[in-house]
C-alpha cells in the first residue's frame, strides 16, 4: 500500500453508523477526520446510542441467517432499517446542535443479516447488509457511503474484518505490541506490532463474542431477558466440561486465518442445539460455559495466529461491559502471558463509537479513493476501495416521518 501512503482525506466532519450482529442498537458517531494514511486523526465529537424498535428488531431477528425468510420480508426490512439508520444520523445532529451542511457524509455499515466468506466448498464468498445507503442519504441529505463489504469480497476476500487499517493508524504504541479485542456478537481482534506497519497488521474473527451467551439467555428465559447483564448468571454458575469439549473442537477454531464468521456457526441454532443436549445443567451453568468459551476462544486464537502473545489487550465493543466476562478474558490472557488488559474507555475513546468511528474514516478514505482493506487480513488479493458512494444530490432531505 505504499503507493497510497500521504494521501490525504477532505478534512471536516463526518458522521458513522454501525449496527453489529448482536441487533442491540445503532451507534452513531460525529468524528472529525483529517490527515490520510500518514498522520491520520480522528476525534469524536458526539456519539448516539439509537434503540431498535422493538418490532423491528425481532423481524431482523428473525430473517437472519440461517433463517428462511421471503425475498419481499428482506426487500421492506432494506428500508425500514435505512429509515432507523437515518434518524440515528438525524438525532446525533440535534442532540451536537451541527447543522447536517457541516458533515462532509455518512458511512454506513449497514445490518448484516447474512454473511458467507469463501472457504471449503464455497469459491464465491458473499455479504449482505441492509439499510439501503440511497434512502438514507435522501432522508437526511448526507452523501452517504455504504456496501463496504463487497468490494473485497468481488477479489477473494472475506470482506471481514474491514476496521484493523483504521486500528493500526490509530493505535500503535510505539513501545508494546497491541491488541485491540472487540467483543460483538462475534470476538474479532486486530495485532499490532510496536510501530507497526500494514504489512504487519494481523486481524480476524476469534469466534464467538456475546451471540451464543445471549442466545441462551434467552432461551432459558422465554424470551424475557436477551442477555447476561455484567454476567450475573454466569457468574453463579459452574463450568459444565463436557459442554466446553463439545464447542472446543468445532472446526472454525482450528481454522487458520484470514478467516471470518457470524449468526451462520455461531447464532440460535447452535445455542438451540446445546439447550436441548445440556438444559439439565440449568441456565447458570450454561451462560458459565459460554462465557469461558468466548474467553478460551481469543486467548486459544492468540496462541495459535499471533506472531507473539500481545504486551497489551484493549477491550472493546459490548462485551467489555460484560464484568465477568471481562474479568475471564482478563484472567486466561494473564495465563499465556498478556499481563496487561485495559478497557478501551481507558484510553479516552467512547466504547460504543469506536466501529462507527472507523465507518467515518473509511468512508472518508472511499470518497477519496484510498483502498480500506488488508489484502493480508481479508485474503483480498490487493488493496481495493471500498464502499459505493450515494451523493446527496440538490434537492432538500425528504421528511423522515419515523
Amino acid at each position: 500500500m505504499d503507493n497510497v501512503k500521504g494521501t490525504s482525506i477532505r478534512g471536516g466532519l463526518y458522521i458513522g453508523l454501525m449496527s453489529g450482529t448482536s441487533v442491540d442498537g445503532i451507534d452513531a458517531a460525529m468524528v472529525h477526520l483529517r490527515g490520510g494514511y500518514g498522520g491520520l486523526t480522528a476525534k469524536v465529537l458526539a456519539h448516539h446510542a439509537h434503540s431498535w424498535p422493538a418490532a423491528l428488531q425481532r423481524r431482523l431477528q428473525a430473517v437472519m441467517a440461517p433463517a428462511r425468510a421471503r425475498t419481499a420480508e428482506i426487500c421492506e426490512l432494506n428500508m425500514l432499517t435505512a429509515r432507523e439508520f437515518a434518524k440515528a444520523a438525524l438525532t446525533l445532529l440535534q442532540k451536537a446542535k451541527i447543522d447536517k451542511s457541516k458533515i462532509i457524509a455518512i458511512g454506513s455499515h449497514g445490518q448484516t443479516i447474512c454473511h458467507l466468506p469463501p472457504g471449503g466448498d464455497r469459491t464465491l464468498g458473499s455479504s449482505l447488509q441492509i439499510g439501503d445507503a440511497a434512502m438514507i442519504a435522501a432522508l437526511t441529505g448526507i452523501t452517504t457511503v455504504g456496501n463496504f463489504r463487497t468490494a473485497d469480497m468481488a477479489i477473494g476476500g472475506q470482506g471481514a474484518p474491514l476496521v484493523p487499517l483504521v486500528d493500526q493508524l490509530l493505535w500503535t504504541d510505539d513501545h508494546r505490541s497491541r491488541c485491540i479485542q472487540n467483543i460483538g456478537g462475534i470476538g474479532n481482534v486486530t495485532y499490532i506490532a510496536p510501530r507497526g506497519t500494514v504489512g504487519e497488521i494481523i486481524a480476524f474473527d476469534t469466534g464467538p463474542g456475546n451471540m451464543i451467551i445471549d442466545a441462551l439467555v434467552t432461551l432459558t428465559t422465554d424470551g424475557k431477558m436477551t442477555y447476561d447483564r455484567n454476567g450475573k448468571f454466569a457468574a453463579a454458575g459452574r463450568i459444565h466440561k463436557p459442554m466446553l469439549r463439545q464447542l472446543k473442537v468445532l472446526e472454525y477454531f482450528r481454522l487458520c486465518p484470514p478467516k471470518s464468521t457470524g449468526r451462520e456457526l455461531f447464532g440460535m441454532p447452535l445455542a438451540i442445539r446445546l439447550w436441548r443436549k445440556y438444559r439439565h445443567i440449568g441456565r447458570n451453568d450454561l451462560l458459565a460455559t459460554a462465557t469461558e468459551l468466548t474467553a478460551w476462544s481469543i486467548a486459544a486464537s492468540y496462541q495459535r495466529f499471533l506472531p507473539q502473545v500481545p504486551e497489551e489487550t484493549i477491550i472493546c465493543g459490548g462485551g467489555a461491559e460484560n464484568a465477568f466476562l471481562f474479568s475471564r478474558i482478563k484472567s486466561v490472557l494473564d495465563m499465556i502471558g498478556c499481563h496487561r488488559v485495559r478497557h478501551i474507555e481507558e484510553l479516552g475513546m467512547i466504547n460504543k463509537a469506536r466501529e462507527a468511528m472507523a465507518f467515518a474514516v473509511l468512508a472518508a478514505w472511499t470518497m477519496a479513493g484510498i483502498p480500506g482493506n488488508v489484502p493480508s487480513v481479508t485474503g483480498a488479493r490487493h488493496p481495493v476501495v471500498l464502499g459505493a458512494i450515494t451523493p446527496a444530490g440538490l434537492t432538500k432531505a425528504a421528511t423522515c416521518r419515523c
